[in-house]
């Protein structure tokens, strides 16, 4: 977050040689969104074959850097790196995701006594893109509302359930290969060859070698997001919000819907879609 908080006070991006890499790329440059941010860096990256670019603060000053970001200043000094006098190196980082555990604005999910709100829940607040400004409101209704749900409709305690014979667990091992070719090919900028690359190092990954301990469940349910989200990336043949797809990069009216996948236990994904509400109020379905 060291890019969003120090180019909103007028930092700028920078290639290796000096050059602003956003002059040129959105009207308010710099002060662009972030998902045109890094799309912007992403793309410059992929060209030169670079694997950073700079923020450059120095022209605000020491003083300024100091008083206005402590924290990210001595992040930095503790890195090895003076915010006030050098360029710090920066690379796109996938920090979010939109959609989520679909609900509704009660927390609701299909499962009975399962609720999810803010950034974990998929409730048509955000749309194709994530605003911070949406995220905290949406947190703070949706948590509100769940509550007074809960107030008076408290599902009934029950004692957790054990594994069952046959339960399938990923080996911690396998950890580093999902975050790293998810990263790689759903990351910023997605294709349907890197997405179909993706679905098939997910699939050839063993889920039946761990014992059903927090490592191997955390490992297991990094896989199962990263399965859903490839499946998502390529079905979506299109670019909307912050889906951003370089072999598709037009939004297509066809795709103004909410795609719902769901796998199952043994391993099968099944897709649906869901209508969504244009702003004229109508209904737009698949």
């Amino acid at each position: 977050m060291v890019s969003e908080a120090v180019r909103g006070e007028g930092a700028v991006l920078v290639a290796t040689d000096g050059h602003r890499i956003m002059a040129g790329a959105h009207p308010l440059a710099d002060l662009a969104p972030r998902d045109v941010v890094s799309a912007t860096i992403a793309a410059h990256l992929r060209a030169t074959g670079a694997d950073h670019v700079f923020l450059d603060a120095r022209h605000l000053g020491a003083e300024f850097l100091e008083r206005r970001f402590p924290g990210i200043a001595r992040a930095c000094r503790d890195a090895g790196l003076d915010l006030a006098h050098e360029p710090i190196p920066v690379v796109p980082a996938a920090h979010y995701s939109c959609g989520g555990v679909l609900a509704d604005l009660d927390g609701r999910t299909g499962v009975p006594g399962l609720f999810a709100i803010g950034e974990v829940a998929c409730t048509g607040v955000q749309g194709a893109n994530r605003l911070a400004s949406n995220s905290i409101t949406e947190g703070l209704v949706a948590a509100r509302r769940c509550a007074a749900l809960l107030a008076v409709e408290l599902p009934p305690l029950a004692a957790p359930a054990a594994p069952r014979r046959g339960d399938a667990a990923i080996d911690p091992a396998a950890r580093a290969v999902v975050t790293a070719a998810t990263t790689r090919h759903a990351g910023v900028l997605r294709d349907a060859e890197g997405l179909t690359e993706l679905a098939r190092t997910l699939a050839a990954v063993d889920r039946s070698t761990a014992p059903l301990d927090l490592a191997a469940l955390e490992t297991t349910a990094l896989h199962t997001v990263a399965t859903l989200l490839a499946a998502a990336a390529l079905t979506r043949a299109e670019s909307r919000g912050c889906h951003r797809r370089v072999d598709t990069p037009e939004t297509r009216a066809e795709w103004q819907v909410r795609l719902v996948h769901r796998l199952d236990r043994a391993g099968h994904l099944r897709t649906r879609t869901v209508p969504v509400r244009t702003g004229a109020g109508e209904l737009v379905v698949a």
